[in-house]
């Protein structure tokens, strides 16, 4: 009898312990689950089965369910891209939190508003942060009133309402927060003020950011560019000290990358151009380093799965070990033969994997030194054309159709660039646009201003890198505009004949101005013209906007809404 009341009471206490533990376990391995979405990993995906495994399992409660179909719904839509079940997932965790009246919903609607943010949905996206802003408020929790209201400024800053914008910033500073959260929003103020051009402004919203003695490298770059831009250099030499810091302590590449541009480009506007020749080169090595970097990430996920997988087992095993030392202590002997046979499964498979490593990484080089090849022979043919195009061009009476020969032969030249760039500098898939333009501008004044004296060209090109796809095109019609320039905008003896150009980004859209200040456009310049027809054939593959204006001589204008940018 006595040793029945003890083991009753031994299993009263065990019990709760062991339900804790249960309770433990699954937060742990949800947790690692969003880790592991933070990092666009598909190794989620077994922690996410594993905690709902557990729910299966055991009783957890409704707020774990509704925490498990947030992370599902994360996961989907982060990583997957899988839009609609992201959103079947969030819209089941909210039907829950109203069913039980958890307060929780604010948290999902923030996701929501996430979801349709990254799909450029914005009025969605605005609908679902301002119901999280409304709900976070009744229950006072100033956490995600804070991100909603952070995100919500962000969609209007994208739509061009920077007003709005401020005054969400502004209203958001007014509630107390971690010093990491009221830099964030400083930050993106701040960033907004340089996308509107109020760079004074920017300077000093962005200086309470690096007030403090280590601040990011991505805040310490909004700062510099904002110096920078509006030419106010007063206590240059403290910044760029504290930048130098920064960049030696900071670990993500992509983020000292950033910083060495601002960097430079402090320097450049300073007139220390040697400075600036220096944090090119640094960027330059840096952006190599992140590339190959890229390159070898086939191989380190085959690894990062099997690391994955072996410490889920390890998980797994410690559960199975603690449930069997409350019921069964002569399992002990089975457990160390487990554990041998895994030992020796786990060296099996390291075996195994090491080799794949190695056919990975010899494949990965050798297909690089393949595509390399690729474009030296398509920029070899290329040349080839135009040399003939040329080689005609000189041997054609009617100068009509010599000069149609010179312009294909031109055209030809602007793709031969391309591919010379891409086998010549490692850029293996992508084109740097400032580099381009600026060297497919002076190739084509170079070959043909023989009639023009002193021609100045301009050339300001946000720097930016982009697929061949985009870059062809874009190539093209920079090549007719300039032409034209060159053919139709100057007379004989021209004052001061100026070609301008002009390529950045505008919120989520580049847009390509090219200008001359010739006698613009002709009245009787045909709409059926090849010239025009090409440039409209290529806008329309980049899904562009153009326009031509007469206003001191010509200007032409083009929003360009489709692209691929690898960088």
């Amino acid at each position: 009898m006595l040793y029945k009341k003890t083991c009753f009471v031994f299993l009263l206490i065990a019990m709760p312990l062991w339900s804790q533990n249960i309770q433990e376990n699954f937060n742990r391995t949800l947790n690692k689950a969003k880790l592991y979405t933070e990092k666009d990993n598909d190794s989620a995906f077994l922690y996410l089965k594993n905690s709902r495994d557990y729910l299966a399992n055991h009783s957890l409660g409704i707020i774990s369910e509704v925490k498990l179909l947030e992370a599902e719904g994360d996961y989907y839509s982060l990583v997957k891209s899988n839009y609609n079940l992201a959103t079947e997932k969030y819209l089941q965790g909210i039907k829950l939190c109203e069913t039980h009246k958890l307060s929780y919903t604010n948290t999902l609607y923030h996701a929501l508003g996430v979801l349709f943010h990254v799909t450029d949905n914005y009025q969605k996206a605005k609908y679902y942060y301002n119901k999280s802003i409304l709900l976070s408020k009744q229950q006072k929790d100033t956490f995600f009133i804070l991100r909603s209201s952070i995100n919500l400024a962000s969609v209007y800053s994208s739509l061009g309402n920077y007003k709005k914008a401020e005054n969400l910033y502004k209203n958001a500073l007014t509630y107390p927060a971690p010093y990491k959260i009221r830099s964030t929003l400083l930050a993106n103020l701040g960033n907004m003020k340089i996308r509107e051009k109020k760079y004074d402004e920017a300077v000093e919203v962005l200086k309470q950011v690096v007030a403090v003695s280590e601040p990011d490298a991505i805040d310490l770059s909004f700062y510099l560019d904002a110096k920078s831009l509006a030419r106010e250099f007063s206590g240059a030499d403290t910044i760029m000290k504290k930048a130098d810091k920064i960049f030696e302590q900071t670990a993500d590449l992509r983020d000292k990358s950033i910083l060495l541009k601002s960097m430079g480009n402090m320097e450049h506007r300073m007139g220390n151009l040697e400075k600036a020749v220096a944090y090119k080169d640094q960027y330059i090595v840096l952006y190599d380093s992140l590339k190959a970097k890229q390159r070898d990430e086939v191989v380190y996920e085959m690894e990062s799965k099997y690391q994955t997988e072996k410490k889920q087992q390890e998980l797994l095993q410690k559960e199975k070990e603690k449930t069997q030392l409350l019921y069964l202590v002569f399992a002990a002997m089975a457990m160390v033969l487990m554990l041998s046979y895994l030992v020796w499964d786990n060296m099996r498979k390291k075996r195994k994997l090491t080799y794949q490593k190695q056919l990975l990484e010899t494949a990965v080089d050798e297909k690089n030194i393949l595509l390399k090849e690729t474009h030296h022979r398509v920029k070899n043919s290329f040349q080839i054309v135009s040399s003939l195009l040329y080689l005609q061009s000189e041997n054609m009476k009617d100068k009509e159709a010599a000069l149609a020969v010179k312009e294909a032969q031109n055209r030809v030249k602007s793709m031969v660039l391309i591919h010379q760039k891409l086998y010549s500098k490692d850029q293996l898939i992508g084109i740097d646009s400032k580099e381009y333009m600026e060297d497919l501008v002076r190739d084509i004044i170079e070959n043909q201003t023989d009639s023009i004296a002193n021609l100045e060209t301009k050339v300001t090109a946000e720097s930016a890198i982009f697929a061949i796809d985009t870059i062809t095109p874009l190539g093209l019609i920079i090549n007719e505009l300039i032409t034209n320039c060159i053919k139709h905008a100057f007379t004989k003896n021209h004052p001061n004949p100026t070609i301008a150009l002009r390529f950045e980004k505008k919120g989520e859209i580049y847009t390509l101005q090219v200008t001359d200040n010739g006698i613009g456009l002709s009245e009787t310049t045909s709409e059926n013209s090849f010239g025009l027809k090409l440039i409209a054939a290529l806008a329309k593959k980049l899904k562009a906007k153009y326009s031509f204006e007469n206003n001191a001589g010509t200007h032409f204008y083009m929003e360009i809404y489709k692209f691929e940018q690898m960088q």
